[in-house]
C-alpha cells in the first residue's frame, strides 16, 4: 500500500500529476458525481425552469429567446441552455430525461476537478495537486451542483480556465508582454464563456484576483501580461452576438431584467427569500467542503506559514476579496462561493502535504482539532439524511437509507482516523468512504424518498390513465415548475381551484385536474355543478414551500379518461 501511495505522488513526464494519480483523482470524481444523475427527478425550482426552457428551445426552434411556458426567462444568458440542448440530443432532444440536461453540470464539475489538480501540481507539487483534486471531487457542495441542471458547475469550469490562465501569467510566464495566443487567450476565452453562461460573476472574481495580486506586488506592469485589448475583443466575440440579438428581439427587455433584477437586485435585498447574515458562507464551510473541511485548519496554517510566497499570495487574493463580496451582498446561497473552492482545495493540499511541520505545537493542534471536529459532526448528519427524511414523511426506512447511514458511519470513523494523523493514506480512506455515501445516497436512497417528488410521481400516475392519447392537464394548489417538465409545456399551473375547474370544463373529453387539498373547496365551487370522477390520489411534500400535499386526480364524469383497473 505504501508503494502505491508513493507512486501517486511521483511527478509525471511533464512534471505534473502522474498517469496513476490522474486516474485516481478522476475516477473518484466520476464515482462521486454520477450516481443519481438520471435517477433523481427534476428539482424545484431553478433546475426545472432551466431544463424546461432548454426543452422549449428545441420544441420551438427559437434558440435566442428564453422562455418558461409563455413567460420570458430573462435572468441568465443563453450559454447553459445551449449546452443542455447539445447534451440532450443523444437522449431524444425535447423528450430527453432530466439527467441529459444535467450533463453540462456533470462535465463542468469534472473539468473543475481536473484543472484544480493540474494547477495545484504546477504551483507546488504533484502531491498538492493530487490532494486538491480529491478535495474538489469529494466536496459536498460540488455533489449538489454536479447533479443540478443549472449554471453553477458549468460556470465554475469556464471560470477555472480563466483563473488557471491568470495564475500561470502572474506566476510562471516570464515575458512582460506574452503572445496573445497562449495563456492570455485562455484567460479571455474562459471569461467570455463564463459571461455567456451566467453573466459577469467570474469576471468579478478574476478582476479582484488580478487587482489584489498587482496591489500586493506593487507592479502595474503585470497588467500587460493579460493582453487586455485583444482579450476584451475575444471575450466580447464570444458573448456579445447573442446578447445583441436577444436585446433587439425583446426591445432591451432582457438587459433590464437580467441586470436590474437578476444581478443588482440581489445586492441590496435578499432575492426570493434567499438571505443570510454576514458570515453565512464562512459558517457553512464545514458543510460545503465536507469531508475535506476537516483539513481547513491545515489550509489556514499553511497559508500563514507561507504567506510570503507568490503562489500562496495569489491563492489568498483569489479567495478573500470575492469571499468578502459574497458575504456583503444580501442574497446568499451556498454555491455562490464555489468559484473560490479550487483555491481553498489547493491550500488544503499544501497543508496536508506539510501537516507534520505545521502541527508543531498545541495551538496549531487545537485549531486543527476544533475544525476537524465540526466536519466529523457534519459527517454524522450527512449519512442520516435519507433515513431522517423517510421517518419525517412517515415512509418505511428503505434498505438504501440504512446502507447510506452505515456508509456515513464509516466516513465518520475514517475522518476521526484522519484527524489523529492527517496524511495522504488516511485522506484516501476518507475519500473512498465519502464516495460510497454519495453513491448510495444520491443513486438510490434520495430518489427513493417517495414524497419528495410529487410532480414526478403525479406524471407517472397520469401515464397509467387510458382513453386519451393526449391529456389536457391543470394543477391547483401545487404550481411548482417541475409540473411543466414532468407533464408537458402546455400544462396549466392554475392560480387557484376556480381557474383549474374552468380549465377542466373547457376540456370535457381529455381534461385532467390535479388538485391539492388546499384548493379543493375552490375547485368544487368552480365546477358549477358539473360531475367529476376521482381517478387517483397522491401524498407528497412541497419542498420549496415546506408543506404536505394531498393531490387528487379528477376528470369530468363523462370524459374518455379512465383509471387502470385495480
Amino acid at each position: 500500500m505504501t508503494g502505491f501511495i508513493s507512486s501517486l505522488t511521483e511527478p509525471g513526464q511533464s512534471g505534473g500529476l502522474s498517469r496513476r494519480a490522474w486516474i485516481v483523482v478522476m475516477l473518484l470524481a466520476v464515482i462521486a458525481h454520477f450516481p443519481g444523475l438520471f435517477s433523481i427527478p427534476a428539482m424545484d425550482r431553478d433546475e426545472a425552469r432551466y431544463a424546461q426552457a432548454s426543452r422549449q428551445m428545441m420544441e420551438t426552434g427559437d434558440f435566442v429567446d428564453i422562455r418558461f411556458q409563455d413567460d420570458p426567462r430573462h435572468v441568465k444568458p443563453s450559454g447553459i441552455y445551449w449546452l443542455q440542448v447539445i447534451t440532450t440530443q443523444p437522449f431524444g432532444g425535447e423528450t430527453a430525461p432530466i439527467g441529459a440536461h444535467r450533463l453540462p453540470s456533470f462535465f463542468g464539475s469534472l473539468i473543475a476537478v481536473a484543472l484544480t489538480a493540474w494547477l495545484g501540481a504546477r504551483l507546488f507539487s504533484p502531491s498538492v495537486g493530487l490532494v486538491a483534486g480529491i478535495v474538489m471531487g469529494l466536496g459536498l457542495a460540488m455533489q449538489i451542483e454536479a447533479r443540478t441542471a443549472k449554471t453553477d458547475a458549468a460556470l465554475l469550469a469556464a471560470g477555472m480556465f480563466a483563473q488557471v490562465a491568470l495564475a500561470m501569467l502572474m506566476l510562471k510566464v516570464q515575458e512582460a508582454k506574452p503572445k496573445f495566443w497562449g495563456w492570455p487567450a485562455v484567460l479571455w476565452a474562459g471569461t467570455g464563456a463564463a459571461i455567456a453562461i451566467k453573466g459577469p460573476i467570474i469576471f468579478m472574481v478574476t478582476a479582484l484576483t488580478l487587482i489584489g495580486f498587482v496591489a500586493l506586488k506593487r507592479d502595474l506592469k503585470l497588467l500587460l501580461k493579460i493582453r487586455p485589448l485583444p482579450g476584451l475583443l475575444l471575450a466580447c466575440a464570444i458573448f456579445l452576438p447573442w446578447l445583441i440579438a436577444i436585446n433587439i428581439q425583446t426591445d432591451w427587455g432582457f438587459f433590464q431584467e437580467a441586470v436590474g433584477h437578476a444581478l443588482f437586485g440581489k445586492v441590496g435585498v435578499a432575492d426570493d427569500s434567499h438571505g443570510g447574515p454576514f458570515g453565512y458562507h464562512t459558517l457553512l464551510m464545514p458543510v460545503t467542503l465536507w469531508p475535506a473541511s476537516a483539513l481547513l485548519g491545515l489550509a489556514g496554517l499553511a497559508a500563514w506559514a507561507r504567506r510570503g510566497e507568490a503562489a500562496v499570495q495569489f491563492l489568498l487574493v483569489w479567495i478573500l476579496p470575492s469571499w468578502l463580496v459574497f458575504e456583503l451582498i444580501q442574497t446568499k446561497l451556498p454555491h455562490y462561493v464555489s468559484p473560490m473552492f479550487p483555491a481553498i482545495a489547493i491550500l488544503i493540499g499544501l497543508g496536508l502535504v506539510n501537516a507534520k511541520a505545521l502541527l508543531s505545537g498545541w495551538k496549531q493542534w487545537t485549531l486543527f482539532g476544533v475544525i476537524a471536529a465540526l466536519a466529523i459532526v457534519v459527517g454524522a448528519l450527512v449519512g442520516l439524511v435519507p433515513w431522517i427524511g423517510q421517518i419525517e414523511f412517515g415512509e418505511p426506512v428503505s434498505l438504501a437509507s440504512k446502507v447510506t447511514a452505515v456508509m456515513g458511519a464509516l466516513a465518520v470513523i475514517s475522518l476521526v482516523w484522519l484527524a489523529f494523523k492527517p496524511d495522504l493514506t488516511r485522506l484516501l480512506a476518507v475519500s473512498v468512504a465519502s464516495a460510497s455515501v454519495y453513491v448510495v445516497a444520491f443513486g438510490v436512497a434520495i430518489p427513493g424518498v417517495h414524497k419528495l417528488w410529487p410532480s414526478y410521481n403525479a406524471a407517472r400516475i397520469a401515464e397509467t390513465f387510458t382513453g386519451c392519447e393526449t391529456l389536457n392537464v391543470a394543477t391547483a394548489g401545487y404550481r411548482e415548475p417541475s409540473n411543466v417538465f414532468n407533464f408537458s409545456t402546455d400544462v396549466l399551473l392554475g392560480r387557484d381551484g376556480a381557474e383549474t375547474a374552468a380549465f377542466l370544463l373547457a376540456h370535457p373529453q381529455c381534461g385532467l385536474a390535479v388538485v391539492d387539498q388546499s384548493e379543493q373547496a375552490a375547485f368544487e365551487a368552480g365546477l358549477e355543478g358539473a360531475g367529476v370522477r376521482q381517478l387517483a390520489a397522491l401524498e407528497g411534500y412541497n419542498a420549496v414551500k415546506g408543506r404536505d400535499l394531498t393531490l387528487r386526480f379528477y376528470t369530468l364524469e363523462n370524459s374518455a379518461l379512465q383509471a387502470p383497473a385495480q
